[in-house]
């Protein structure tokens, strides 16, 4: 099942299987795939990410930008909706994570190639467990290689969604304290797309105010990053792995879940489930903080705790988030690999059975050796 040729991936493909009905049979599509079946497209999409990344880095870099730019898109809309819902309780959670997130998290399932880094620590895992041993090194290098790329991209499409569709457009709005916008020192932003304050403190004070409220919750996405960024970026470095693990535990249920389903419609809603559950639960999501945490800092998170801050995002959440995302999809790969290997290589035998057994005729004759 090595895919050394194969660039781009699909995602559990299925046969038709034949039905007996009034004493004929015809083809119906099959409505799930076993256990074993999912595995055996996760390797194969492990194994294929793994060469595009030894072969064609530069597809792997633009895959990966564009799956942080697809899943930003359903954050905004978290942010638009769930944000300005008007209110900081369970029916709130549950909008901001169940209309936008897992929209784009479909949008990079259904491309069947942009990658996403906490996707990708499950297929990487499940390629390297099922490498032949003269393979497995070279598999390794491919994981280490697109950790690295697409964890980077994956950042860099998130911030460039947020600069330029969000930010940018007025969106959401940016606080400028003494007439300097802490993320603007070129002065590009419209008047319109600022909020003005005399001082940090003026700002902290009306924003413990009726500043989320203000205007029918006008300034309520604005608030929502904000409240997020500071969060995160003061959370202690163990309760970000922990959160991180959770949350990637899911987000593999997730992927697995939707390669069972063989319609659009059942995976939409396989993958809808667990995302809703790890956002609603309040877990982090390693790509999703990577759009919050920024959003935060340049619309003005700065003015309210100095602690908004880049090296706090990378140190006290996005650094280890990294490293319970790791450990969340394993939580994942190593019982599913225990359960289901047998199955998968009783299945790839019979494959090669099948496959040899038919070279060997042709034009129903049998060929010589």
């Amino acid at each position: 099942m090595v895919a050394h040729n194969v660039i781009a991936h699909s995602n559990a493909h299925t046969l038709p299987r034949p039905v007996q009905y009034e004493n004929r049979f015809m083809h119906v599509k099959r409505v799930f795939n076993t256990q074993p079946e999912v595995m055996g497209f996760v390797i194969c999409v492990g194994e294929t990410i793994h060469e595009r990344m030894l072969k064609k880095p530069l597809m792997t870099c633009l895959l990966s930008v564009q799956a942080g730019l697809l899943l930003s898109f359903g954050i905004l809309m978290s942010c638009q909706v769930g944000g300005r819902w008007g209110s900081s309780t369970g029916v709130n959670n549950f909008v901001f994570a169940g209309f936008g997130i897992p929209f784009g998290l479909t949008f990079i399932v259904m491309c069947q190639g942009a990658e996403l880094i906490t996707a990708n620590y499950m297929f990487c895992t499940f390629a390297v467990l099922a490498a032949e041993p003269e393979d497995r090194m070279r598999q390794i290098k491919g994981l280490l290689g697109n950790w690295f790329v697409c964890w980077w991209a994956n950042l860099g499409g998130a911030v460039l969604h947020f600069v330029v569709f969000a930010w940018s457009s007025g969106l959401m709005k940016t606080v400028a304290v003494d007439n300097d916008p802490y993320s603007d020192p070129t002065g590009s932003l419209e008047n319109l797309e600022k909020l003005w304050y005399e001082s940090a403190a003026s700002f902290r004070e009306d924003f413990n105010g009726d500043f989320c409220t203000r205007g029918n919750w006008g300034n309520a996405n604005v608030c929502k990053v904000m409240k997020v960024c500071r969060a995160k970026c003061t959370a202690a470095f163990t309760t970000s792995i922990i959160r991180g693990a959770g949350c990637n535990w899911m987000v593999c249920l997730a992927i697995w879940l939707q390669m069972i389903a063989t319609e659009p419609i059942s995976k939409f809603i396989m993958i809808w489930l667990p995302i809703e559950l790890f956002i609603s639960s309040g877990f982090d999501h390693l790509v999703v903080n990577q759009f919050l945490i920024p959003a935060g800092i340049m619309t003005g998170g700065h003015y309210l705790d100095s602690r908004c801050n880049w090296g706090n995002a990378f140190w006290f959440n996005w650094f280890p988030v990294t490293l319970g995302s790791i450990i969340g999809a394993w939580f994942l790969v190593f019982p599913f690999w225990l359960i289901n290997k047998d199955g998968w290589y009783a299945g790839v035998k019979q494959r090669a059975a099948i496959t040899e057994a038919e070279t060997k005729f042709v034009d129903g004759k049998v060929e010589d050796a």
